[in-house]
């Protein structure tokens, strides 16, 4: 498996995720279509951070653990996004507050696991 494309992907959309939750809800008392700013942010931060991961970040084996706890969380977010919206009988179940501390939880083992054997990652 390519852990490096996996941990590009991961961390690109955490980082969108993050800017664009981020700077819609700052703006959102003052703006009232602040999604329309907080998007655009968003893609381009987590296009920066998914070519800094692919071209900086990947090179250094201290950081690959770290990172691929960053993009399963990420991708935890959106699975469970996706389950909510997909299955009517999780959406009720399925909460902003219980994604994100389902999604830390799932960085946080994806981070030891990948502690545990890091030459895995080459």
């Amino acid at each position: 498996m390519n852990w490096r494309l996996v941990a590009t992907l991961g961390v690109g959309v955490t980082a969108f995720l993050l800017a664009a939750a981020g700077v819609t809800g700052l703006l959102a008392a003052s703006i009232e279509f602040s999604a329309l700013v907080g998007l655009p942010v968003g893609v381009l931060v987590g296009a920066a951070s998914a070519a800094a991961t692919w071209l900086r970040l990947w090179k250094n084996p201290g950081a690959r653990t770290a990172l691929l706890g960053v993009a399963a969380a990420g991708y935890a977010v959106v699975a469970l996004a996706a389950a909510s919206y997909a299955i009517s009988s999780v959406r009720g179940v399925v909460s902003v507050e219980r994604a994100l501390a389902v999604a830390l939880l799932v960085g946080v083992v994806a981070f030891a696991l990948a502690r545990r054997r890091p030459d895995r990652f080459d």
